[in-house]
Order: C-alpha cells, then structure tokens, then sequence
C-alpha cells in the first residue's frame, strides 16, 4: 500500500471507469456505462492528488508492481449533515483483473488504520442499493446500513449509506 500521487491519475480513473463497466452491469444502463464521465473524473482525481481537502487520502494497491486498485477517502465527509467528526470512503475500485486477491481487503485496512490516527469517530459510504457484491464485501469489514437513502445523480440508480465506528471506537449495534 501507498499514498498516490499525481502520476496515479490515469490509472484511477482507468480503474474507476473498469470498476464501473464490470461491478455496475446490471444496476446501470448499459447507455450511462457507455457514457462515463471519464475526462471530469480525469480532472476531478487530478486536482484532488495535487490538493487535497483537509484530512483526505488516496491509497493504491500494487500487486507485483501493477496498479491492482485504489481507495478515496474524504476526511471530513462531503455530506454538510455528516459531522466534522465522521470520516467517508468515497471511492474503492479494484482492477477486475484483480478481484479476489486481496486488495480491496489491504486497501481498507489501510484506510481504517490510517482514519485510527485522525480526529474522526466515525465513517460512512454510499453504495448502489443493488450492488450486492459490495454490501457484503462492507459488511464483512464491519460496515453497516443506517437507512440513509438517496438517488444516485450520475446514474439515477438508488444508493444507501454505510456507516462503521473507526479503530479504537465502541462498535455499532447491529
């Protein structure tokens, strides 16, 4: 695991747009997956490498010296009704050549390990409602739903919020 730099751009949203294609096929018309975004995430991913917000982080994962994945985290969450003490991992994508090998794992404990030393008691995600694959890969590191609901507004498709205590925080009920 590493912090990524500004020469990571092209591979994150590479990997991104193939998280996309792959993980969303069958919860995203195949007309808004064919229609991604990729020159305003190229620019969005750019910026953010180059002047992060506040306490917010980008890991990549490496296998053999490949680019395997990535994680984003926004530190303090991007929601105005989230707290300054609630942490949120934006973005997590692993190169579907290299699902079930671990990365995703490694990518979250670094994010956790790294959320453990900063001011925030908590985190949150969003996730496609659907996205089963997802849910349970959260689940299993202790995420859980909280009922927050919305519509995704790239692709119209329902998302809920995960949320999960950071290290050294009493666990959620659930």
């Amino acid at each position: 695991m590493r912090e990524a730099t500004p020469e990571d751009t092209e591979a994150i949203v590479s990997v991104t747009a193939a998280g996309w294609r792959e993980a969303y096929r069958g919860i995203v018309s195949a007309e808004k997956l064919a229609a991604l975004p990729i020159e305003r995430w190229r620019h969005e991913v750019s910026v953010g490498l180059r002047r992060p917000v506040d306490d917010a982080f980008t890991y990549v994962g490496e296998i053999d010296g490949a680019f395997a994945g990535y994680c984003f985290v926004a530190a303090p969450a991007r929601d105005a009704d989230s707290g300054a003490q609630v942490a949120e991992l934006v973005a997590m994508y692993v190169d579907p050549a290299y699902w079930r090998r671990g990365i995703g794992h490694a990518l979250m404990q670094a994010a956790l390990d790294r959320l453990a030393g900063l001011p925030y008691s908590e985190a949150v995600l969003w996730t496609f409602a659907e996205n089963e694959r997802a849910v349970a890969f959260y689940e299993r590191h202790g995420w859980r739903r909280d009922g927050g609901e919305k519509i995704h507004a790239r692709s119209g498709e329902p998302a809920v919020r995960m949320r999960r205590p950071l290290p050294g925080v009493a666990t959620m009920p659930g």
